[in-house]
């Protein structure tokens, strides 16, 4: 029931609500205030029951819950929302009945890491003469040579293979009957609906998935495991996609449609997300049996480059007397060959399209840089650099595609008559622009706003792609908020500005970043959770403060060139050499030298840098920390130890600026926190590991060893 004025008047005889009006209702005013007490009575009424059960009390009650059921505490993770300990509780009573099971060990090791998990016991792998009372047919002692899709798992957690014992202890050794591999993804799989595919070449009807032209491996969405009585499987992982297994499926679904039966599709089926991979031409779902699984690598020695294509047409032969072969495509549709490895699509020859969009997944360590992720800051973030734009804040709000503003560059153009203007960025006015689209488009706007405040936000779940430079001028009362966007291109920002916000966006680093020219002493330049070319500067700003950021200078160049301005860098990852006037720094990677003009003011705290830099005074950062109080020769040793090593660092790859497993314990923990300095140290890596480490020595059985073996 609704608690408020009205209705306690309700409740009373007609005549007290009579009396009531006749005076200028001052029971009515009187039982307003008694409602609003009532009303917050109730919510705290409900708010206990909620609290009572694990699936809707708040995060300060699951530890309360916890400790109802004897769970041991872990470490917090909060720079995340792939992981809390939510599930862990709600979890606890059915892991327990299992305990020691593979099931209860991947399960866990999913509920303690918020990484995807498979356990393998290497006992089942060990090559060992059966009992002939226990056959496993399954477990041969060679692999069988005719069968790739095996092979291609091979050592990995998926392979059936068997191995001679391996008596090293894990995470070394592997192959031994008391051991469980618990192997872990690290990376994540984000799924871009319907995005724009990019021309590759010069030759017509190939592209690449990537809206950059980049060649990566496609992912898979991982499904959910619905049963706890479930080993999770390829299908059940962010995992690259495997060529093998999608063209087997898609060859099983060709032959089971010419055959007359149902497919039984797990990659390609509607449930779930519906199919890890879908194309359009021309505006046209392309059908799954139309798709067609290729190596479209170059052809050696050809110039321009050209890739393999795939057949103009499949014929297949029914299994069944007298049903007719089939062929694919049916009469006006095409085949598309797909590359998952490298991310390539190919058309067949002879065949153009005006437009080709794609929905895919691509892989990534984390939720930085433009995704199609949850931009929301999470419950523990107060940061306001971490607060999105509130559409109440503003006078104009565009949507975009929609009918009046089918484009960004629509939004841009000079409006035809005055009732355009409410669809157009118009100088003087708070205007923001929700792009709810994964498309690229090609603009290229050079605005000049004073007295205005311009907002570009992704709609949630998109990853929109901006093609060419972005320019903009104004006054010192001018602001720019970015969010959520994918610039193939520099946003160059000319004379005094007020400030310039950036939250989780991508700016390729071959494209120049961001370039400010001119005047701008008022200018605050902010960058959240991004991706970015280097930040370049002519003259002092006001600020530079960057957070969660990854700065490529592209090759080891400049990263960051702020001339005077004072500089705040807190958990990011700075490839390049870096000057400015003042440095604030804490848990940051610093790839080359930093020059600072004022060493006198700020400080740098807990961060990796090249010891020849300058800078104000440092606390516990490396390599100082292990060079202090060392000879010479052991002290250069020291330095080349805990030198950060990076899986890779080149933008667009899955596992872009992530740290090595061999980097040097004093880097991948050494921040205030625990965790790893850089960008990814709100991942919170290490205490994920302490995390299952503390857990497996309850759910472990006796005389088992298991360890975390990362994927990738």
């Amino acid at each position: 029931m609704k608690l408020d004025a009205d209705t306690l008047l309700a409740l009373l005889p007609a005549f007290y609500r009579e009396r009531d009006a006749e005076v200028n209702g001052p029971l009515r005013a009187l039982l307003g205030v008694i409602a609003r007490q009532g009303a917050l009575v109730t919510a705290d009424i409900e708010r206990l029951y909620d609290n009572a059960f694990i699936e809707t009390c708040e995060d300060w009650v699951v530890p309360y819950i916890g400790d109802l059921l004897g769970v041991r505490a872990l470490y917090p993770v909060s720079g995340t929302a792939a992981f809390g300990p939510r599930a862990l509780v709600a979890n606890t009573l059915r892991l327990r009945r299992r305990k020691g099971t593979a099931l209860v060990l991947e399960e866990l090791a999913f509920d303690t890491t918020g990484w995807r998990a498979r356990a393998v016991e290497f006992f089942e792998r060990v090559s060992t003469t059966q009992y002939m009372r226990h056959l496993r047919p399954h477990s041969l002692r060679t692999p069988d040579l005719r069968q790739p899709r095996p092979l291609d798992r091979s050592d990995g957690p998926f392979g059936t293979e068997a191995h001679t014992a391996d008596i090293r202890a894990l995470p070394a050794g592997r192959y031994n009957l008391p051991n469980v591999g618990l192997f872990l993804w690290r990376l994540q799989a984000y799924p871009v609906q319907r995005a724009t595919a990019r021309a590759a070449t010069t030759r017509p009807g190939f592209y690449t998935f990537d809206p950059l032209g980049v060649d990566q491996p496609l992912f898979n969405r991982p499904r959910t495991e619905a049963d706890i009585s479930h080993l999770a499987e390829p299908i059940n992982v962010p995992e690259a996609l495997h060529w093998r297994d999608l063209h087997a499926e898609l060859e099983a679904r060709r032959q089971a449609l010419t055959d007359g039966e149902d497919p039984d599709d797990e990659y390609f089926a509607e449930a779930g997300g519906g199919p890890v991979l879908r194309v359009w031409v021309d505006g046209d779902e392309v059908p799954v049996e139309h798709l067609v699984i290729c190596d479209l690598s170059p052809i050696p020695t050809v110039v321009p480059e050209d890739w393999r294509r795939p057949p103009a047409s499949l014929t297949v032969t029914a299994r069944q007397a007298g049903r007719p072969q089939m062929t694919f495509p049916a009469a006006g549709g095409v085949l598309v060959g797909i590359d998952p490895l490298r991310g390539r699509l190919a058309l067949p020859s002879g065949i153009t399209a005006s437009s080709v969009e794609v929905g895919y997944a691509y892989g990534f360590p984390g939720d930085i840089g433009a995704g199609p992720f949850d931009r929301r800051p999470g419950p523990g973030d107060t940061d306001p650099l971490a607060t999105l734009p509130d559409a109440g804040d503003f006078e104009v709000v565009i949507e975009i595609p929609s009918t009046a503003t089918p484009t960004l560059a629509s939004a841009f153009s000079s409006p035809a008559n005055p009732a355009d203007a409410l669809n157009r960025v118009v100088a003087g006015k708070r205007t923001l622009l929700v792009l709810n689209t994964d498309a690229a488009e090609a603009v290229t706007p050079s605005l000049d706003l004073p007295d205005s405040h311009l907002a570009i936000q992704a709609a949630p779940g998109r990853r929109p792609v901006l093609v060419g430079d972005f320019t903009l001028q104004g006054n010192a009362s001018t602001r720019l908020s970015l969010g959520g966007l994918l610039f193939d291109g520099a946003l160059r920002l000319q004379g005094p500005l007020h400030a310039v916000t950036l939250r989780h966006c991508s700016l390729v680093p071959t494209k120049d970043g961001i370039v400010h020219s001119g005047a701008g002493t008022d200018l605050n330049l902010s960058l959240y959770r991004c991706l970015s070319g280097p930040i370049n500067s002519q003259l002092p700003l006001a600020a530079v403060v960057l957070r969660d950021s990854l700065i490529d200078g592209d090759s080891g160049s400049l990263a960051v060139d702020v001339d005077d301005s004072p500089l705040t860098v807190i958990a990011c990852t700075l490839l390049g050499t870096t000057a400015a006037g003042r440095l604030e720094a804490s848990n940051s990677l610093f790839d080359g030298l930093v020059s600072i003009a004022r060493r006198q003011e700020g400080c740098v705290r807990y961060s990796y840098l090249p010891s020849k830099s300058t800078t104000p005074r440092r606390h516990r950062c490396q390599p100082d920390l292990v060079m202090s109080d060392l000879p010479a020769p052991e002290a250069v040793r020291e330095a080349m130890r805990v030198t950060p090593a990076f899986t890779s660092n080149r933008f667009a790859t899955p596992a872009y600026a992530q740290l090595t497993r061999t980097t040097a314990p004093e880097i991948r923990t050494g921040a205030d926190n625990g965790a790893e300095m850089g960008v990814w140290n709100l991942l919170q890596q290490p205490q994920r590991e302490a995390n299952l480490a503390l857990a497996l020595d309850e759910y472990l059985r006796f005389g088992l060893e298991a360890a975390a073996l990362f994927v990738n």
